[in-house]
């Protein structure tokens, strides 16, 4: 079996994205339960941003990287030189471009205070720059085991370091919280540098031939990843605009635990997007379609328990987590369970397509979702508030799932009830490695 075949990094690489789940924990004890509700507000407001700048950033510069890196060639340097040219150029244009509209973008976002924390954007692009690139060198090897100590440093360095810092000092603002994002992502900086320096080999001269594969491939990627960041980061933004950052922190109490959908997503697109490409690299179109199919069917099982406790004790567990906060938040929570049913199916049609090379069908795609989540939110926010927002999230989820999925039906044929029989090898995998029936 193919996963069989690759469990040991295959257990790196789900350790690796639990970190996200471990941070979301260590964020919601030591910063969501005793932040104040307008720093928190404004701390999320800014790092979406960032998040959304860094995503166009991978998009653009990294997804191609991950893609041409990740076929079987002798050399890389052109690839890795265009790649870093383009990083390095969106990171500088996007920072200009931040710090000169951070006033219009403080008002419309209702936060006089956010306009001074935006000056700390290109501060933190850049201590997380060499961190990202070093990330994909990684990935695109399989090197599972250096990735999971790179992103550690992030991931575990971030509450270690507010756990020091607030023996020393109370840790109660958006500035602190930034002040240590811009140390962890150092660390984990240099960290990426040592492991994946092996691959970092670069050209002096101009990869003009490098420069337009990985140009003409990041710009489709980008108008593919514009429509997805757009659904998955713009409901703070447009929640903010008609509420206030104060709405944003009570959203963001429930919307912190999607990280664990967000780690299923990472998961999958840590296998499948460079084992896509290899495989349809070399014709091996009937072993793409079963890992299609296996990658699925273990996603949405493996996820069901999470339901279970999201549908079911929505309220209890946040009553336990904050302390009596945010109990208003509830019913959002329970609504974000039924991402179960949909996130699996997405991150692996997504990452088949973009991993066949189909960047220019991911565009399309994209701009389809931009439309379609504009106007849900528009609706559901106004309407609704804080619900509607979350009710848009997960309204767009499912409709994302559903083109995704139909599109990838016309590469790789999934159906179904092919992916339920797929259950079966659930079992076969189990007996295999643990036992006998």
């Amino acid at each position: 079996m193919e996963f069989g075949k690759h469990l040991g990094k295959g257990l790196w690489g789900v350790a690796d994205k639990s970190l996200v789940v471990v941070y979301g924990v260590a964020f919601i004890l030591l910063v969501i339960r005793v932040l104040p509700e307008s720093e928190l507000g404004n701390f999320i407001l800014l790092q979406e941003l960032f998040l959304v700048l860094t995503g166009f950033a991978n998009a653009l510069a990294l997804q191609p990287l991950l893609k041409f890196h990740a076929e079987e060639s002798k050399d890389h340097r052109g690839v890795l030189t265009s790649a870093l040219l383009l990083n390095l150029g969106f990171l500088v244009v996007s920072s200009i471009v931040v710090v000169g509209l951070r006033q219009p973008i403080s008002d419309v976002l209702n936060s006089a205070r956010l306009s001074d924390l935006l000056l700390w954007v290109p501060a933190l692009m850049a201590a997380s720059f060499i961190r990202n690139f070093t990330l994909i060198l990684l990935q695109s090897r399989l090197r599972m085991q250096a990735l999971f100590w790179t992103d550690a440093a992030h991931f575990l360095g971030f509450p270690v370091l507010i756990l020091i810092i607030s023996r020393v000092e109370l840790v109660d603002s958006a500035r602190d919280l930034i002040t240590i994002n811009m140390i962890s992502f150092s660390f984990s900086s240099l960290i990426g540098v040592i492991l994946a320096w092996r691959y970092l080999r670069f050209t002096f001269a101009y990869p003009g031939e490098a420069m337009g594969r990985v140009w003409n491939y990041g710009v489709y990627s980008l108008g593919g990843i514009v429509s997805y960041l757009f659904y998955s980061k713009a409901d703070s933004f447009i929640l903010a605009s008609f509420t206030g950052p104060v709405q944003v922190a009570v959203y963001t109490s429930v919307k912190i635990f999607v990280r664990v959908y967000e780690m299923v997503t990472q998961v999958v697109q840590m296998f499948v997007f460079p084992v896509t490409s290899r495989l349809a690299s070399r014709g091996e179109f009937d072993r793409l379609k079963a890992l299609a199919e296996k990658a699925i069917a273990f996603t949405t099982i493996g996820m069901v328990p999470v339901t279970v406790i999201f549908l079911g004790f929505a309220p209890l567990l946040i009553d336990i987590i904050y302390q009596g906060r945010y109990l208003e938040a509830a019913p959002m929570l329970r609504l974000f369970s039924l991402l179960t049913f949909c996130v699996p199916l997405t991150a692996v049609a997504t990452n088949t397509i973009m991993g066949l090379g189909h960047a220019r069908l991911g565009f399309v795609i994209g701009m389809q979702l931009l439309v379609i989540s504009i106007a849900v939110y528009m609706i559901l926010t106004p309407l609704f508030g804080v619900i509607g927002t979350a009710t848009g999230y997960v309204l767009t989820s499912f409709i994302l799932a559903f083109i995704t999925g139909r599109h990838m039906q016309r590469f790789v044929p999934v159906s179904l009830g092919e992916v339920v029989r797929r259950t079966e090898d659930i079992r076969v995998f189990l007996v295999s490695r643990f036992g006998r029936d």
